[in-house]
């Protein structure tokens, strides 16, 4: 079904019927450029110098890889042979989907010949790096899941990961979308090779990648903004929000930007959770049977974990329709919900080392691991809901919260907002004695048996403690405690329900910015909370230390009823595919400016779809299922070459040269995630 088109040249791609082949209207086009400014007015497009200096550090770092690889190689080869070895550093993540924004970092790979190994990478090229003037905040990261260095290169920030390929040359036009690359690499090659790989197969499968990017813009700004963006820390990532825009894009391959943000909110709060949303057909391409593949495929269980429905609700299905009609602006989708004003109850975890360059690596380390303190805090019964806010924050010093045990400490916080399962509060206090110390000792095997547990110090210290809202006052500045709107609980009424008024003028009507300032009560110097201070070091070996046999406690001053959550937290990374998995939507036209009703229907080839599959009334076209290559053939890549393409996917310019219709995008969505963004 891939790579056909449409009676208008448009690509049909995934593995449906389109919806609505509509064209945009010019009202759509309109607000599409309204929130095109908008974005603009967040601040999240680069100047062109900004681009021009992001173009420049791609260039001199491909250089030095290649420098780099060539050194290498004129100590095992012949000097003869080491002149056309290669080597080449791609892009991927946000900066490859040309979604970045101001003072983003690059996610890049160094792609190598054979004969180098991973012990080079961060060996002699390390060195390297630390000898260039332009690179600062140098730091790697050898043992992670996917092995990383990471730095500052005239002041862009970049992760840089390292892949071998079974290939004696690397040459500039190089390219990684063969799966036959895969072959004899080991587990963290591939899964070095998987960003790139996505990266590109998602811009292979949508339509056009011009809308394409400005609905993934919105809705990524709108995800950070509600604490809902982070990959490392349980929540969904860049790669798995971009696959959903994908798909929705699929689905309205000529909807405007305006429109199929929209759409995004109308498709995913009727999904059909836990059906994967698929960009390609699985199961019509042939795959080479490379055993190292199967160890990094999502497990059964994984493909039925569950996904929330919550954050795609009416709610935002209705004031993007508000918005599309006039009656409020796009600031309002994009209006950040302040964190503090959600819970009545918190953990903070405090990452505290002496010095820039420790905390570097220390925060790391813990960032890394959070994860797993969440999933234990969730499978306590008398928590509801643990929702970590992916902003960092600097603690108060005048007077300092805790205690660290020396002067001028480099400290960062997060902060785990709790929510108490009311009907099974059958004392007064919740203990999370078990929690806290679990996490102590997860942290403390990891600095033991890191690669550079060197690195790790008795400065380097991790404490938890349970803050109150009325007592953040003492912990972060004023200005956290009342920046962004107040969190709004969800309606209780359905959409079928609610008033003929704009629901974005209801809210107005009816809420109010909840600052947490309004609930906070001024403390004297020294107060802390009820929790007494848990304090680790990355050389206390995990054990316990005086008073460690106290139990912590969280005084409970109110609770809230819930679903209990049994689930462990997991975070998986798979081969060089794109999934988050399928299906056909069918939409009943609005008939008060609302979809009134979608059904979702999921099959392994989906048949032809009657006229009712279509907003615009039009019987969707049968597409080729048997042979896509066939379809591709009448819709030929273009195969030009762009003057000073000197790093694949240095340039958005060029992301819409490049068609296929190759791939899937695996997404690790689980329960957990699923917990933190029922929470908005």
């Amino acid at each position: 079904m891939t790579g056909a088109t449409g009676s208008d040249s448009t690509p049909l791609l995934g593995v449906s019927q389109p919806i609505s082949m509509a064209k945009p209207t010019e009202k759509e086009v309109v607000m599409s450029d309204q929130l095109d400014g908008t974005l603009k007015s967040f601040n999240l497009y680069e100047s062109e110098e900004e681009m021009e200096t992001r173009l420049e550090v791609l260039r001199n770092v491909n250089s030095l890889v290649k420098r780099w690889v060539k050194e290498v190689s004129l100590t095992k080869m012949p000097a003869d042979e080491c002149e056309k070895v290669g080597g080449k550093l791609f892009t991927f993540g946000s900066y490859r989907l040309g979604v970045h924004g101001r003072g983003a970092d690059i996610d890049s790979l160094c792609v190598v010949p054979r004969h180098i190994d991973r012990s080079d990478f961060f060996t002699s090229f390390y060195k390297m790096l630390s000898e260039d003037p332009n690179v600062t905040d140098l730091h790697a990261v050898e043992d992670a899941f996917v092995p990383v260095i990471k730095l500052y290169y005239n002041k862009i920030d970049m992760d840089i990961l390292f892949a071998r390929l079974a290939l004696k040359e690397v040459p500039d036009d190089q390219t990684l979308h063969d799966d036959m690359l895969l072959k004899n690499l080991d587990e963290k090659c591939i899964r070095s090779l998987n960003g790139s790989r996505v990266a590109d197969q998602i811009l292979r499968l949508v339509p056009k990648v011009e809308t394409f990017t400005l609905t993934l813009r919105a809705i990524k700004l709108w995800a950070q903004n509600h604490g809902i963006y982070s990959n490392v820390l349980g929540f969904l990532g860049g790669v798995s929000w971009a696959i959903l825009v994908a798909r929705v894009c699929q689905l309205y391959p000529n909807y405007a930007p305006s429109k199929l943000v929209n759409r995004f909110f109308m498709v995913f709060a009727k999904w059909e959770w836990p059906h994967p949303v698929l960009l390609k057909d699985i199961d019509s391409s042939p795959r080479p049977d490379i055993s190292a593949l199967h160890d990094l495929i999502p497990s059964h269980a994984d493909h039925y974990s569950r996904f929330p429905r919550t954050e795609f609700d009416i709610q935002r299905l209705e004031i993007t329709t508000d918005i599309m009609e006039g009656h409020c602006e796009w600031k309002e989708l994009f209006e950040e919900v302040n964190f503090f004003s959600r819970y009545k109850h918190f953990l903070v975890v405090v990452c505290s080392a002496d010095s820039e360059e420790h905390h570097l690596v220390w925060e790391g380390m813990v960032k890394s691991k959070l994860r797993h303190l969440i999933g234990s805090l969730e499978r306590n019964p008398r928590i509801t809901l643990g929702h970590i806010n992916p902003k960092t924050y600097k603690p108060n010093m005048n007077p300092c919260p805790f205690q660290i045990g020396y002067e001028n400490p480099v400290a960062e916080m997060w902060f785990v907002g709790l929510e108490f399962n009311k009907s099974m509060m059958g004392t007064k206090n919740v203990v999370l004695t078990e929690e806290i110390t679990g996490f102590h000792d997860t942290v403390n095997r990891a600095t033991r048996y890191s690669k550079g547990r060197e690195t790790f110090t008795d400065d380097m210290k991790m404490l938890l403690n349970y803050v109150a809202r009325k007592d953040l006052i003492k912990w972060i500045p004023k200005s956290e405690l009342t920046k962004g709107r107040g969190a709004r609980k969800p309606p209780s009424a359905t959409a079928s329900s609610l008033p003929s008024t704009p629901r974005a003028v209801i809210e107005r009507r009816q809420s109010t910015s909840t600052s947490v300032e309004a609930t906070s009560t001024p403390s004297t110097a020294g107060e802390v909370s009820s929790t007494t201070p848990s304090e680790a070091g990355p050389s206390n070996g995990g054990e316990k230390k005086e008073g460690d046999d106290k139990e912590k406690e969280v005084p409970m001053e109110d609770g809230t009823n819930g679903e209990v959550m049994d689930q462990t937290c997991s975070s998986s990374s798979t081969s060089s595919e794109a999934v988050v998995t399928s299906s056909t939507v069918a939409e009943t036209p609005p008939t008060s400016g609302l979809p009134s009703v979608i059904k979702l229907s999921h099959s392994t080839s989906m048949p032809n779809l009657g006229a009712s599959a279509t907003s615009d009334r039009q019987p969707a076209q049968q597409l080729p299922l048997s042979n896509p290559d066939e379809a591709n053939a009448a819709n030929p890549i273009p195969t030009e070459t762009v003057k000073n393409d000197l790093i694949s996917g240095i340039d958005s310019r060029l992301l819409n040269r490049k068609r296929s219709a190759e791939g899937i995008i695996d997404d690790d969505s689980s329960a957990h995630k699923a917990r933190r963004m029922e929470a908005v």
